[in-house]
């Protein structure tokens, strides 16, 4: 049971995507210790707006971070 009203359903819509030549088909120690046994390309977490406007993530496996702009 809970006092507040369930949260309305919203439309989305994809924003971006990261392009191919970005993504990993590496292994690092998070994939091993997150995702054992799968192939993960990317994971972007952690979004972040800067006072221009930009948007930044995080691609936590392979320490990189992404400005989209």
């Amino acid at each position: 049971m809970s006092l507040y009203a369930p949260p309305r359903d919203l439309p989305t819509r994809v924003f971006t995507t990261m392009p191919e030549t970005f993504w990993k088909e590496g292994d690092s120690d998070w994939v091993r210790a997150n995702k054992p046994g799968q192939n993960v390309k990317s994971f972007l977490e952690g979004p972040s707006f800067d006072v221009n406007g930009n948007l930044y993530v995080t691609d936590i496996p392979y320490g990189r971070i992404f400005r989209i702009d």
